[in-house]
């Protein structure tokens, strides 16, 4: 790299946010994090089984949780304006 600032740079984008089980990767903290719960939690994983709600809203002050992606989605765009474009399966 030609530089530092490059390299850490580089180090943000590539791997700092990337799932260990799966490898794939986040544009942040928050969205690995609910890939994780949402795709490797075994305990989530038997929740959702029995009908719980384990998918929360993007919106780190919102407390809604959901059965599943479809009513997340369509809370995202109603009551937090997302657009319908949004990739909403970036979880």
């Amino acid at each position: 790299f030609p530089s530092v600032t490059a390299y850490e740079s580089h180090y943000e984008a590539v791997h700092r946010n990337v799932c260990l089980e799966c490898h794939k990767l986040f544009p942040g903290f928050e969205w690995l994090q609910l890939h994780i719960d949402e795709f490797h939690n075994i305990l989530l994983k038997i929740k959702k089984e029995r009908g719980d709600k384990i998918h929360k809203c993007y919106v780190e002050d919102c407390k809604k949780v959901f059965a599943d992606a479809r009513k997340r989605r369509l809370h995202l765009i109603d009551k937090h304006h997302y657009p319908r474009y949004f990739p909403f399966d970036l979880v």
